[in-house]
């Protein structure tokens, strides 16, 4: 909700902390995280959360990410 509302920086604050907390992100996680990238304008946070998506998480993406991505860029 965060990234959806302009507070894209507020949504990546929430993961981080999520992840020193031990909770696996899911799939919807990484949309929220994507776009709160995308409207804070973070390209290479987005880029870098993207890739590890899969490679950290074992999550693989779906057509939702990749607009994230479009966006992002």
């Amino acid at each position: 909700a965060y990234a959806q509302n302009g507070h894209g920086e507020d949504a990546l604050e929430l993961f981080k902390q999520m992840q020193l907390e031990g909770v696996k992100p899911e799939k919807i996680t990484f949309i929220g995280v994507l776009s709160g990238c995308s409207h804070s304008g973070l390209l290479d946070e987005g880029c870098q959360y993207f890739v590890s998506m899969y490679r950290d998480h074992g999550i693989t993406t779906a057509m939702e990410h990749y607009v994230c991505m479009i966006d992002l860029l």
